[in-house]
């Protein structure tokens, strides 16, 4: 998690996007630890929206400053350009549908408009002919690989593999001078961050 912090705070650095003061909506935000963790590090007022009002409810609860919604990310209770940063952490992966993803994106990309848009979610590590949606625990995922992604939000700002692969963290996470060594190698980087700059359509 950390080193997954650290990819963010770098990121936004090198697009250029001001946290400070942001309003930030979360989409599929859980029980809000990324939304919590972006306002800690100086985001102004934060929502987080999930289709889950059990993690809504648990997010309320421990984090009683943040703004919690049930909702689905198809249809965002907000409005046109309403928010300076929207983001998404593993949530497009796990809608299995294409047109209902490129549905959430579009709605991300409608409340964002004028601000940025965030992805950082599973890139797929195997060759894109013998993928297949796959099974994570009882959740079906796909992966959003650079084709995906800009199927879904254009030509990113900033786009770069971040967070080693689970199972090399798992197996060699205890090592620091192995893990540092494999960590540098982008093909083991197991998610994609990208950074979009969302312009408002002209009228």
């Amino acid at each position: 998690m950390q080193e997954v912090e650290r990819a963010l705070l770098r990121g936004f650095a090198d697009a250029g996007v001001r946290l400070e003061g942001s309003r930030v909506l979360d989409v599929g935000c859980g029980s809000g630890y990324f939304l919590h963790r972006l306002h800690e590090y100086g985001a102004g007022q934060c929502h987080g929206i999930d289709l889950m009002e059990n993690r809504i409810a648990e997010g309320r609860e421990i984090y009683p400053t943040l703004r919690f919604h049930v909702g689905s990310a198809t249809k965002l209770p907000f409005e046109d350009g309403e928010f300076d940063l929207v983001t998404q952490f593993t949530c497009l992966s796990s809608i299995v549908d294409d047109d209902v993803r490129l549905t959430a994106a579009r709605e991300m990309r409608r409340v964002a408009h004028g601000g940025w848009v965030l992805s950082l979610d599973m890139r797929g590590m195997r060759p894109r002919v013998l993928r297949r949606p796959s099974l994570s625990g009882s959740t079906p995922t796909v992966p959003l690989d650079g084709t995906e992604l800009r199927r879904l939000f254009g030509e990113a700002a900033l786009l770069r593999r971040v967070a080693l692969a689970f199972g090399i963290t798992e197996r060699f996470g205890k090592h620091e001078l192995p893990t540092a060594a494999l960590r540098a190698v982008p093909p083991l980087r197991s998610h994609l961050l990208g950074l979009w700059k969302i312009t408002p359509k002209q009228p």
